[in-house]
């Protein structure tokens, strides 16, 4: 009877195992598996429930263990549990004694009884998982890599969301239409590979940015230089300029929800550029070349239109990633706010 039970015991902890490994290497498309979704959330809430009494050095250390910890402890359940499945298994099919010393003897290929087969498929079910999981381990950095190269870049000519109107300025006097086209192509292509894989792979969002631009900010840099295009000289905006402005209002809000973050669209979005006039923005990119083919008013209205649909949403994600100062939390407090 015993034998049986844990025949039926380790079965059941094998198939949990590799249906967790496939959904989560495999075939994680739009969600991850289970297991990975709930480490990355209980170790970033851990992560920033004790980061908020160190002071700014301790608290970013701590952050930065968050999302790798968390990978370790899915790949050492995993690698666990396909032990405690293999040994659970030894009873009923290697007919070994039900007992602790009789199970571990086998797993240690010290047992006389000729069952040793079995436990060497057990090991090398293990060793399975090892090179699964560094398969995972190196799909997750290549992302990651993908991810600050393009921001690195991006660094180079703007650090803060609110100088959109200067990367688009110095685009048009150094560049032509086809540059812009090409710099908005680049990230559009570069914000579905980041839906793609941070909402496959729900670790990468806690990995802390490489330099002083985070990723959230340089996404908003770009999708507000389109929408200024969009909004002022919609004519003689590059196609592109729409596609990474869908790119964007689509991409946001899903790593947005992926935290638990579902924001009511408001009527005005000002995140990061309190102290930036519009008037100004419009200014400084007519004066570098663009077009101006609406009036103030109506080209207000148009770039609202768009930013409404990707700013709240990278403000509070900054917000619950600890990304953010105070300023940008009573942002997202005005958010919610005027929304309501």
């Amino acid at each position: 009877m015993i034998p049986a039970v844990l025949l039926l015991a380790g079965v059941a902890l094998l198939v949990l195992t590799w249906l967790s490994v496939l959904r989560t290497v495999f075939t994680p498309r739009q969600r991850s598996g289970r297991l990975m979704r709930v480490a990355v959330r209980g170790v970033g809430g851990g992560g920033a429930a004790l980061a908020r009494w160190l002071p700014p050095g301790g608290r970013e250390r701590v952050l930065d263990l968050c999302a790798p910890l968390a990978l370790m402890l899915v790949g050492g359940g995993w690698v666990v549990a396909t032990f405690a499945g293999a040994a659970l298994l030894s009873p009923a099919l290697a007919g070994i004694p039900p007992t602790p010393g009789g199970i571990a003897r086998f797993m240690v290929l010290r047992d006389d009884s000729g069952a040793a087969v079995l436990a060497v498929a057990g090991w090398l079910a293990v060793l399975q998982v090892l090179l699964v999981f560094g398969l995972h381990l190196s799909r997750i950095i290549a992302a990651y890599s993908r991810r600050e190269r393009m921001v690195a870049a991006l660094s180079t000519h703007s650090t803060k969301p609110s100088e959109a109107e200067f990367l688009l300025a110095e685009h048009l006097r150094f560049g032509s239409r086809e540059h812009l086209d090409d710099l908005f192509r680049q990230w559009t292509a570069w914000l579905a590979d980041i839906r793609a894989t941070h909402t496959g792979y729900p670790a990468l969002t806690c990995f802390r940015p490489a330099g002083e631009l985070c990723w959230l900010d340089a996404a908003v840099l770009v999708l507000d230089a389109a929408a200024l295009t969009h909004a002022v000289a919609p004519a003689w905006a590059p196609h592109s300029a729409r596609s990474v402005l869908d790119a964007g209002s689509s991409c946001l809000p899903a790593l947005a929800r992926q935290l638990g973050i579902d924001l009511p669209r408001p009527a005005v979005s000002l995140q990061g550029r309190e102290e930036r006039g519009f008037e100004h923005s419009v200014r400084v990119a007519v004066l570098a070349g663009l077009p101006e083919q609406r009036g103030y008013g109506e080209a207000w209205a148009h770039f609202q239109d768009w930013r409404t649909r990707y700013a709240p949403q990278a403000a509070a994600m900054r917000v619950r990633l600890h990304y953010a100062h105070g300023e940008d939390e009573l942002a997202v407090g005005r958010v919610g706010r005027a929304a309501a």
